[in-house]
């Protein structure tokens, strides 16, 4: 069960550029093992997170504690040493062990045994402590740090002589590094050991199987390092690596996450290994539909760029964008109404509950604005543990729990099943009236456009779902078809705490051609005005009043919250009222994506019918399966 910083940013990496950067300077006395588990992804794990790294390699392939030490003693000029700094690679031959250790002031001085070796504690003796005692004595920094680089062992089917120590069995050889490594650890005071034996032993127990490896010993060349390089990163910046945006471009998401939990697991226990699943069918399922068609991909035209502030000013980097990004939610804020405070210390109250399936179901009420009080089902899995959330919006709150609703909008028992908590609301007094929405302080005064009304109950409604026993605060996500969608887009665009998100069909833009499917000009929407209301249910919004007619004439339009989503994934199941063209705005949202380092963010399936089917909902349970992974 993962804890609940760790899936901070598996979902959506809230933190896009860390408050606390760090930097660190590593020099490792190596062979090949080193140059598989640093030199390749580590800077970019570090640089993604707003961390810098300088890295040196002593290298010498295959060379081993005792090698190391007779260099140090004859001062032998035989390594290759490797540096990289801000990602750029230089290779200096004839260097000695002396000339790296007062190359840089080193924060770390890291030591591994030679593979084979590596399980056979007596090998790394006197040669460590003598290591260690030269690196002292040469080292610029008087406050550096040894640490030990715990390796990984062979592939099971390797053809290395050094495997017949372990009797050619790969979990014999894991258990003698890790006891090895403990132990001479342990005798000389080290402190820090780097458990990227332990990931690679944890990623073999996905469905990667024990393809870590390339030729039986070294690393695959993709996610094999990447996996190592994950828990050196974790390691040394004390930060969780589950969620960062580096993702090299041959490593498929698919893999690093694998990778990174891999990882994580390693360095949360290091000493056994835990298994690791993830839903390959999740992401096959909705892999496809990351990507518009051709004719759509670099297609912008028509939407203000979200990467140009106001005043014309380009956003060029990560700093900017969080400025920029705030610049766009205040003045939405400003245009639609301010909230109220966040109603974040209540509780739900039951007001009944019913035994239904494998899940029970509970009537709750709670307060969605300050001054009025909602029903709504709360759908618990019998399953023990911490579990991810979805809350459901919606006409009324029977339709997503499956009582007496259309088909394919249960979407609240249906995720319930799949093992996800789930909260379903709805508006049914003012569906009932034909006002449908939400109205604070009331109906006759409004000062919220009502459409940012329901975004802030369903931001309350999140808070509350918090408190619920084993609810994971940080994997909530919301959904919501039709006017459902529109209150789905807007609560999770505006309220930062929703994980992810899919909107099915509402019109994710302003577009008067969709006659009232796309009808953001009612007064139940963005065109509130104070009643009686006259011509609602029109086909355009030619009278359109409230705020619609100041968002089209100084060209707003929804693109721009969809920006604020960034860099948390989002799903348009679209239908009639959103068709491949959306693919235009959305590539807007893309680009902030690929700005903050992130890839895979934004989806989209497309149908002829305004109404989902099985098909399209099988991608929106794959999506909320895959980014708020219920079975890690």
């Amino acid at each position: 069960m993962m804890s609940k910083f760790t899936l901070f940013f598996l979902v959506f990496g809230v933190s896009i550029l860390s408050v606390h950067a760090k930097q660190i300077k590593l020099l490792a006395i190596g062979n090949s093992f080193s140059d598989d588990a640093i030199e390749y992804y580590l800077s970019g794990l570090a640089e993604a997170n707003g961390d810098t790294i300088i890295l040196g390699n002593m290298y010498i392939g295959g060379c081993s504690l005792e090698k190391h030490y007779n260099n140090s003693v004859n001062n032998s000029p035989d390594y290759s040493y490797r540096k990289i700094v801000n990602g750029v690679k230089t290779t200096t031959p004839g260097y000695t062990l002396i000339d790296a250790f007062g190359d840089e002031e080193w924060d770390y001085i890291s030591f591994q045994q030679v593979s084979s070796l590596s399980g056979q504690y007596e090998s790394y003796f006197p040669y460590l402590e003598e290591l260690i005692s030269f690196a002292e004595k040469y080292s610029s920094n008087p406050d550096m740090e040894a640490i030990l680089h715990a390796t990984w062992a062979y592939a099971q089917t390797s053809t290395h002589a050094g495997f017949q120590n372990y009797s050619n069995n790969q979990g014999s050889m894991y258990n003698a590094i890790i006891d090895a490594s403990g132990r001479a650890a342990q005798k000389t005071g080290i402190k820090i050991i780097i458990p990227a034996g332990t990931a690679i032993q944890n990623g073999r127990t996905s469905s990667l199987g024990d393809t870590f490896c390339r030729d039986g010993y070294h690393l695959e060349l993709n996610y094999g390092r990447y996996t190592a390089s994950c828990a050196w990163y974790e390691k040394l910046f004390k930060k969780t690596v589950v969620g960062n945006s580096y993702v090299p471009c041959t490593v498929t998401p698919f893999q690093a996450k694998i990778a990174q939990l891999s990882a994580h697991y390693a360095v949360a226990n290091p000493d056994k290994v835990t298994p690791v699943e993830v839903s390959e069918y999740s992401w096959r399922t909705i892999a496809p539909y990351f990507y518009p068609p051709k004719e759509y991909e670099y297609s912008f035209h028509g939407y203000r760029s979200p990467l140009q502030f106001y005043d014309g000013t380009l956003v060029k980097d990560r700093t900017d964008w969080r400025k920029r990004r705030e610049e766009i939610r205040s003045r939405w804020m400003e245009m639609l109404g301010e909230w109220p405070p966040i109603l974040d210390q209540q509780e739900f109250k039951i007001i009944d509950k019913e035994k239904r399936e494998d899940f029970t179901q509970y009537r709750v009420r709670f307060y969605w604005t300050p001054n009025e009080q909602t029903e709504g089902y709360l759908l618990i899995p019998d399953k023990k543990g911490q579990k991810p959330a979805v809350i459901s919006v919606f006409y009324e709150p029977e339709t997503a729990v499956g009582i007496g609703g259309k088909p394919y909008r249960d979407f609240a028992y249906q995720l319930v099943k799949k093992g996800f908590v789930t909260l379903s609301l709805g508006t049914s007094e003012t569906t009932k009236n034909k006002t449908y929405s939400i109205y604070y302080p009331n109906r006759e005064s409004a000062i919220i456009q009502p459409l940012s009304a329901l975004a802030y109950a369903a931001a309350n409604a999140l808070e509350a779902l918090t408190k619920v026993e084993d609810v994971d605060a940080e994997r909530i996500g919301i959904v919501g078809h039709s006017y459902g969608g529109k209150w789905a887009m807007f609560a999770s665009c505006l309220y930062d705490k929703f994980a992810c998100a899919a909107w099915v069909d509402p019109g994710i833009v302003l577009d008067e051609t969709k006659g009232s499917g796309v009808n953001y000009w009612e007064p139940w929407y963005l065109g509130y005005y104070q009643p009686p209301w006259k011509q609602t249910w029109s086909k355009t919004g030619e009278n359109g009043r409230g705020v619609y007619p100041k968002l089209k004439k100084e060209e707003y339009d929804l693109h721009e919250l969809h920006a604020l989503m960034a860099p948390r994934p989002f799903l348009v199941s679209g239908g009639s009222s959103d068709q491949v063209e959306r693919w235009i705005p959305l590539n807007h949202t893309v680009a902030v994506n690929k700005l903050l380092g992130y890839t895979h963010r934004v989806a989209m399936t497309n149908r002829p019918e305004h109404s989902p089917n099985a098909e399209s909902n099988k991608v929106l349970y794959a999506f909320f399966e895959w980014f708020l992974a219920p079975n890690e």
